[in-house]
């Protein structure tokens, strides 16, 4: 069975299976059971890949085992083998498998095969290039997709750029929307409507995603101490491949280098928050940015911080105003350039030169599929682009053969056209 026959399957099937009744009487419903002839559901996930690494996200059928075959032929003619891993019952029947010694700047192909089952559709990735080579990047990012807005057509479009990776920033679920999730198998069900989306599937059989949370993997604005923030973490580690340490099993804020073009920074904007000591990232976030902003030889190093460095109240940084004013002194004081913010949550496309920063910007992308943003103008001085009419996402390339200090940045909508595009340049 190819890939488009497997999601053609997948779609024609439609949600069916059981509902789960919410505590206040709302209809969460499940998808249907893993594929009989693969025993497969949800397709899979690539995701926190490095020059020689990647995590693979995958759900079966409970009580069975999986593996992996990969390589760098199309067709998996001749592949290697993964460990056989058992499918998680605590995690709703998902698993991840890390494939290790890999080469870098390498599209690798794989598909998962569980126990006395036929192998499911063959999905690839790209490994990232190694530190010092100084290759073309390109990746797209965005956030924020309502079941209730599928199908997530945009997908497609995504898709379409063929980017090295995908970098989804929040709101990959409304836990509190269209139904509210209070049991973990609640959660678990919100991720399984989204991640039933076909145009999704297929977006992530042909790339990588580097994911982080918001708020409403949660509850709209949540604070930290929210009695729903541990169930709510535990089932977006369920359904997200990321790399968790032993020492600091919940943390997701993390950095990943591609090559001399870049490095992401991933914030963790929501569980360390603590207003009374007007923080938003906590102590040790925040001097691990420091020192890694500090340190890298990228180019680039672009920031990814889930809500925007300015607008949209005191949810977002302007709610944390001395704690943003430490970051931009920071990068200031120590000249380091390149630096550029990246943001969703607000539900509008834009491009912002950050108050009293010396000039950085936040490139905010957004929605995917959920409302859009009728009451923000765009008519702040600090805006240098805005527009709130479409789904849509960015996209950012850095071509050294064109000029390894430009990054290229299109805003792409659901129909794949661009509608919008800048040049950021680093310091050089």
């Amino acid at each position: 069975m190819n890939r488009r026959e497997f999601l053609k399957l997948l779609g024609a099937a439609g949600l069916g299976g059981s509902a789960l009744l919410g505590k206040f009487g709302c209809s969460l419903a499940l998808v249907r059971p893993p594929d009989a002839v693969t025993g497969l559901s949800l397709c899979y996930v690539c995701g926190d890949v490095t020059a020689d690494s990647a995590l693979i996200w995958l759900r079966a059928q409970p009580g069975s085992r999986a593996v992996l075959h990969y390589g760098d032929d199309p067709s998996l003619g001749e592949y290697s083998s993964s460990e056989l891993v058992s499918v998680n019952s605590e995690a709703d029947a998902t698993a991840l498998i890390s494939l290790d010694e890999l080469r870098p700047a390498t599209r690798y192909y794989y598909r998962a095969a569980v126990a006395g089952k036929m192998p499911g559709p063959i999905a690839s990735f790209v490994t990232a290039p190694q530190s010092d080579d100084n290759a073309k990047v390109t990746f797209c990012f965005s956030g924020d997709t309502r079941d209730s807005y599928k199908p997530f057509t945009v997908m497609e479009a995504v898709q379409a750029q063929r980017p090295d990776f995908f970098l989804y920033l929040g709101d990959t679920i409304y836990a509190d929307i269209n139904g509210r999730a209070r049991s973990l198998e609640d959660f678990w069900a919100k991720y399984q409507r989204n991640r039933d989306d076909v145009a999704t599937q297929s977006c992530f059989c042909d790339t990588s995603v580097y994911a982080v949370w918001d708020d409403h993997e949660v509850v709209n604005n949540y604070g930290s101490n929210h009695f729903l923030a541990p169930i709510g973490r535990k089932a977006f580690l369920d359904y997200w491949p990321i790399r968790r340490r032993r020492d600091e099993s919940d943390r997701v804020y993390r950095s990943f280098r591609w090559g001399q073009a870049a490095e992401i920074f991933i914030l963790d904007s929501r569980q360390y928050r603590n207003p009374a000591k007007h923080t938003m990232l906590g102590p040790e976030q925040k001097e691990w940015l420091f020192e890694g902003i500090g340190r890298s030889s990228a180019t680039f190093k672009f920031i990814a911080t889930t809500v925007p460095m300015a607008g949209g109240g005191h949810d977002r940084w302007d709610g944390y105003p001395e704690e943003r004013a430490q970051i931009l002194s920071f990068i200031k004081d120590r000249k380091i350039s390149g630096v550029v913010f990246l943001s969703a949550d607000l539900h509008y496309a834009a491009i912002t030169k950050i108050p009293k920063s010396g000039g950085l910007r936040d490139i905010t992308a957004g929605p995917l599929a959920a409302p859009l943003n009728r009451i923000t103008n765009g008519t702040a001085r600090r805006f240098e682009y805005f527009l709130a009419e479409n789904f849509n996402f960015a996209k950012i390339t850095i071509d050294p053969k064109t000029d390894s200090h430009k990054a290229l940045v299109e805003f792409v909508d659901q129909d794949k056209q661009v509608f919008h595009t800048a040049t950021i340049r680093a310091a050089g």
